[in-house]
């Protein structure tokens, strides 16, 4: 459980931020490939959604 340790985070805060970001990745994928078929629909919703999941464990996780 190293990981934990240098995350400062328990198990259950650890699960519920991983399910969440990766609801919001599952997002990216689906969003940006119908903006690759369609560009003017979601125009910024994948690098938006991804600026959340970096933004998001940079706040919670990133304790350098």
């Amino acid at each position: 459980m190293s990981h934990l340790r240098r995350a400062r985070t328990t198990y259950f805060k650890h699960f519920v931020y991983a399910s969440y970001y990766n609801w919001l990745a599952v997002l990216i994928v689906v969003t940006g490939l119908i903006h690759s078929v369609f560009p003017f629909w979601f125009e910024f919703t994948p690098y938006r959604l991804a600026k959340k999941i970096v933004d998001g464990t940079e706040k919670n996780f990133i304790n350098d």
